[in-house]
């Protein structure tokens, strides 16, 4: 999987797969960032800035937005769903 060039597609749309539409492809690539997560850093000056990203999804109601966060605290090893 890792040698395929479209990887990133390949992994965005396996992403909560039962909601679809032309409107959550941006919603689940930005998910797909979530899980994949940031790095840690040091700076010089010995301050650590932490590699977690966080999301905010606002949107009108019966948009799925909750059912991609709980998908998304599914997956996730340490994640934590909050609403």
């Amino acid at each position: 999987l890792s040698r395929r060039p479209d990887v990133y597609n390949i992994l965005y749309r396996s992403i909560a797969p039962s909601i679809s539409g032309s409107y959550t492809h941006d919603i689940k690539k930005a998910i797909l960032c979530l899980l994949f997560s940031g790095t840690r850093k040091r700076l010089p000056d010995g301050m650590r800035l932490r590699g977690d990203i966080n999301v905010l999804l606002l949107g009108d109601p019966s948009m799925a937005k909750s059912q991609f966060l709980k998908y998304a605290t599914q997956v996730a090893p340490v994640g934590v769903y909050t609403s």
